[in-house]
Order: structure tokens, then sequence, then C-alpha cells
């Protein structure tokens, strides 16, 4: 997996949104870095019902799979952080 596109946002909680390619090819747009009361998470891919309730659009059930995506994702987010706060500078 590798990120292909990070935009940081300030969306609410939101601070970022991200699109991962696989392995295999696949791009998937949307993932979130969200400020949570415990610090950032990744957020999968989700959109919003007519009832007004989210849903996930991917699903990963194999938890190391999950947390190496969070990784790989939380990581990129403060590399592109730290650039940027460098380039302020």
């Amino acid at each position: 997996m590798e990120i292909v596109g990070i935009r940081q946002v300030t969306i609410g909680k939101i601070r970022a949104t991200v699109d991962v390619q696989t392995s295999e090819g696949f791009i998937i747009r949307g993932f979130k870095v969200v400020e949570g009361d415990n610090g950032l998470f990744v957020a999968m891919p989700s959109e919003k019902t007519r009832t007004g309730k989210y849903i996930e659009l991917v699903r990963i059930d194999d938890r190391s799979l999950k947390e190496m995506l969070e990784a790989l994702v939380l990581d990129a987010y403060r590399k592109k952080l730290a650039k940027s706060s460098a380039s302020s500078l």
C-alpha cells in the first residue's frame, strides 16, 4: 500500500483526507485523519444515508492490515504537517 494523495483540511475534527493505492492497483479515496478525544485516528471512507447515519464504504476485517494502514496514513499526515510547518518558517 502507498499514499497517493493527502490533503490537509479543517472540517470539524477532520484534519486531512487521504487516498491509498493497494498493491493490486486499487485506489481508495476518502480515508480521514480525525482529531479524537484520545488523539489522532483514521476513519474509513463513509457516506451519509438519507436517514442521516453514516455507513463505512470500506471495511477491513484483518486487524494487522488495519493497523498497518492506520500507521501508514498517520505517518504520512505527520510528515506533511512537519513539512508544512518547516516551510512556513
